[in-house]
């Protein structure tokens, strides 16, 4: 049989709430698979729906029906064994929606901060193009039939515009095969983990790539904790949830030194993945009994911080690319105006 992909971590989200509430009241899967069927307005997700009812149909588990039909990762698919395992598929569930909504959240904002500047940089060179190669070449005109000639300024422009729009075909070319590339990138699943983990290696010591791994660490801590999990089972998971090779070696770190003996909090403190602040509070959490609660609570602060972080790149980004935009606009027509100037005063 042949796996549904289904990437949308919304409706992976809503999907994972219904399923919990369902079991919670009582009703067999295979059944509440049903209503979801028939209360269903998307094709694409009735479709899967309807492999995972024919697959539990007769009686089957859940983690068994979504491994055959595929559609969740593979940290999800664990996470419905144990559940199953443990009795506690309901709270799984919940804690798995709450992930993707954070998850999704947090791909959105980092999407939103990569968009706006690539909207300014199209928009820079859009603007130049057009002046370089049809703005400029009508004062070119209009001046050599006054008998004047454009300065070196405007004339290097010239030259620039020139050679644009002579090889404006494989020019367009070029940015055609590189956004084939990005596309190529994103769908593909190897690349794609290769340019996050480029990304990572890039802004490792950032602000923004910290937040990041404390967020996506503590989600899934107080997810797996939730769970029912130990210290140890949920480190584990973590390993699962890991976007990257330089998280995937700070949990690994933690882990050993928690294996070795150390306490939890000085583990992860060691290991540079949370502040010595949420290190302290979850040393405090480990004496109250609140560990589950402090890691959803600096899940949600970590999260706080990413956006803010994202804002903080953006507002750096947009000035910069505005006083670019400005300057560049102002060159060329400083360039063509200093000679008609000179023409008035004359």
């Amino acid at each position: 049989m042949k796996k549904t992909r289904l990437r949308s971590g919304a409706f992976l989200s809503a999907f994972c709430t219904e399923l919990a509430m369902i079991i919670e009241t009582g009703i067999p899967i295979s059944d509440g698979l049903l209503m979801l069927i028939d209360d269903e307005e998307d094709e694409k997700a009735k479709v899967y729906l309807n492999c995972l009812y024919e697959q539990m149909k007769d009686g089957g588990s859940f983690s068994a029906a979504a491994e055959k039909v595929g559609g969740f990762p593979k940290y999800a698919l664990d996470m419905f064994f144990i559940g199953e395992r443990t009795g506690r598929l309901d709270a799984v569930m919940r804690s798995l929606a709450h992930y993707f909504d954070r998850d999704v959240k947090i791909k959105e904002s980092i999407k939103s901060a990569v968009i706006f500047p690539l909207v300014l940089f199209t928009l820079l060179i859009a603007v130049m193009w057009v002046l370089l190669t049809r703005v400029l070449p009508v004062f070119e005109d209009v001046f050599g039939q006054m008998g004047i000639s454009l300065n070196s300024t405007a004339g290097a422009l010239m030259q620039i515009g020139g050679f644009v729009e002579r090889f404006s075909v494989i020019i367009l070319a070029i940015i055609a095969a590189i956004a084939l590339i990005i596309f190529i990138t994103y769908k593909i699943e190897p690349l794609r983990a290769f340019k996050k983990g480029l990304f990572a290696s890039v802004f490792k010591n950032s602000r923004l790539m910290s937040a990041l791994l404390a967020a996506r660490f503590t989600a899934s801590m107080a997810m797996t904790l939730k769970s029912g999990m130990d210290i140890d089972q949920s480190l584990d998971m973590a390993l699962a949830f890991a976007p990257n090779k330089q998280t995937v070696e700070k949990i690994e770190d933690c882990k050993k030194a928690v294996l070795g003996g150390k306490s939890f909090n000085d583990a992860v403190l060691d290991s540079k993945i949370l502040s010595p602040l949420y290190c302290r509070m979850l040393a405090l959490s480990f004496k109250t009994g609140s560990t589950d609660e402090i890691m959803e609570l600096i899940a949600a602060k970590s999260e706080e911080e990413v956006g803010t972080s994202i804002e903080v790149l953006v507002g750096r980004i947009e000035p910069v690319m505005t006083v670019i935009m400005s300057l560049l606009i102002g060159l060329v027509l400083l360039s063509v105006m200093f000679p008609l100037l000179a023409v008035m005063g004359a």
